[in-house]
């Protein structure tokens, strides 16, 4: 002969689940103010006036993946275009079978793509 569940029986149940959902609550939210509390850190770090200005370094030197479509590794950000090109002209030796570029924002300063055989 089966028992079926009384009314105390799902109560019990129901507040055994409530239960259970307020300490995931409680762990989710001791999670999130942990992450708050770093990302906070971060941020305040971001804005020491200590940092190198990467906004005013517009010469990069960066290398690309191997089909040329994406940005593999940024080399160099510089401010100054003799450093930028000489920093171009040593990832070149470094890496001769990659394409490497010299760019200022959008433009092209040198390319070297050794799949087109040529340096521009």
């Amino acid at each position: 002969m089966s028992k079926e569940p009384s009314d105390q029986d799902g109560q019990l149940y129901t507040l055994g689940r409530l239960e259970r959902l307020r300490t995931q609550t409680g762990l989710a939210g001791a999670a999130f103010s942990d992450m708050h509390s770093r990302v906070d850190k971060l941020l305040r770090e971001i804005s020491n006036p200590n940092l190198h200005d990467i906004a005013n370094m517009s010469y990069r030197v960066e290398l690309w993946d191997k089909y040329a479509l994406h940005i593999r590794w940024t080399v160099a950000a510089v401010g100054h275009i003799y450093i930028a090109q000489a920093a171009f002209d040593r990832a070149v030796k470094e890496w001769p079978d990659q394409r490497v570029t010299l760019r200022q924002g959008i433009r092209v300063i040198q390319d070297h793509d050794p799949a087109l055989g040529k340096s521009r």
